[in-house]
C-alpha cells in the first residue's frame, strides 16, 4: 500500500545474539498482522550508528524506534537508579520494580520528553568483571585499573570510589579497544561476554554481579502518534510478548555463563563483594541525595534497604 508506514529500529546488540533475534522476530510478527499497513525493520550491531547517535536521531525524529541501554539518565535521572551496585539481587525483583511503579515514573520521565517507551524491559542481567591484567579478588583490586563501562555517572562514580576510573567506548568498538589494551577490564553480564567473544582478548573473569542493566524500547513519540491505534496495538502486544521471551532466553545464558567462559579459557573467581561495599558509603549517600527521599523510597520499596 503507497500509505504503509516504515519505521526502522536501532540496537547496539550483535546480529546473532538473543536480543537481536527477538527484536528480528518481533518485527516480523508485527510485520504479517499489520498485512502490509506498516512495516518495522530491525538494524542491530549500530549498523545506523552508535548509541548517542541512535538516541539522539530517535529525539529529532528521524529514527523511530531504539533499543536504549543505559543512555537515558540525562532525560530520565530515575532510569539510573536500578543500575545502583547491590541494589538488587535478582532479575524477578527488578522486573517487578521496572513493570511497576518504578517503571511508570521513568516512562512518564521519558513521555516528558517525547519518548515513548514500553511498558515491558528487556533484559541485559547482572553485570561482572573481566580483566586482562589481575583478577578482582576483593576492593583493593581495583587500584588503578581502567573498565570500558556503560555510560553514566553512577558506573563512574562507582568506579572511582574503588579506586578505578571507569571509561566509555561505543558497544561495537568494545572488543577492538580490548584488544589493543585501552582499557584494563570491562563490565558486562556474561552472556555479552560471550556474544562478543570477549575471552578472546580478557584473561580473568570475576563474579561480582555489582549492578543489573536491561534495555528500553523506545519510540518516537510523534511518530508513535501517527500510527493507527490498530497498528499501535499489534506493536504493544508483540513488544510485550517478545520482552518477555527474551527475559528467559538472557536469564538461561547469563545463568550458564560463568562454566561456558571457564571452558573457552577464561580463569574465573568469586570475588569478595562485602568489601566492595564497605567502601561505597559516601556513594551511597551522595546517590541518596541526588535521587530525592521520595524516589528513593520508591526504589527501596522493591529493591530493600540500600546501604554501604
Amino acid at each position: 500500500m503507497p500509505d504503509a508506514k516504515q519505521y526502522r529500529l536501532g540496537l547496539n546488540q550483535p546480529a546473532g545474539s538473543p536480543t537481536a533475534r527477538r527484536a528480528a522476530e518481533m518485527a516480523e510478527a508485527i510485520n504479517s498482522e499489520a498485512a502490509g499497513k506498516f512495516r518495522l525493520d530491525v538494524f542491530p550491531e549500530s549498523r545506523l550508528g552508535p548509541d548517542p547517535q541512535m538516541f539522539a536521531d530517535l529525539r529529532a525524529g528521524s529514527l523511530e524506534f531504539f533499543m536504549a541501554g543505559a543512555t537515558l539518565g540525562g532525560v530520565a535521572p530515575t532510569s539510573a537508579l536500578p543500575l545502583l551496585p547491590f541494589a538488587f539481587s535478582e532479575s524477578k525483583a527488578v522486573f517487578a520494580a521496572l513493570d511497576g511503579a518504578l517503571g511508570d515514573r521513568i516512562r512518564n520521565e521519558l513521555a516528558a520528553n517525547g519518548l515513548h517507551a514500553f511498558r515491558r524491559c528487556w533484559q541485559n542481567g547482572f553485570h561482572h568483571l573481566t580483566t586482562s591484567v589481575r583478577p578482582i579478588r576483593n576492593a583493593d583490586d581495583f587500584a588503578g585499573l581502567k573498565f570500558r563501562s556503560p555510560g553514566g555517572a553512577i558506573a563512574a562514580d562507582f568506579f572511582k570510589a574503588l579506586g578505578a576510573d571507569a571509561g566509555m567506548v561505543p558497544f561495537s568498538g568494545m572488543y577492538e579497544a580490548l584488544k589493543a589494551g585501552q582499557f584494563d577490564g570491562q563490565s558486562d553480564p556474561l552472556g555479552v561476554v560471550l556474544s562478543l567473544k570477549l575471552y578472546e582478548v580478557q584473561t580473568y573473569l570475576s563474579l561480582t554481579a555489582h549492578w543489573w542493566s536491561g534495555f528500553t524500547l523506545l519510540a518516537n513519540a510523534a511518530a508513535w502518534g501517527a500510527l493507527p491505534r490498530a497498528i499501535q496495538e499489534v506493536v504493544e502486544r508483540n513488544a510485550e510478548k517478545f520482552a518477555l521471551l527474551q527475559r528467559a532466553d538472557i536469564e538461561q545464558i547469563n545463568t550458564a555463563g560463568a562454566d561456558e567462559l571457564a571452558r573457552r579459557g577464561m580463569q574465573v573467581n568469586t570475588a569478595d563483594t562485602v568489601s566492595f561495599r564497605s567502601k561505597l558509603g559516601e556513594f551511597y549517600k551522595d546517590w541518596r541525595e541526588k535521587a530525592g527521599p521520595e524516589v528513593w523510597r520508591l526504589l527501596e520499596s522493591y529493591a530493600g534497604e540500600i546501604r554501604g
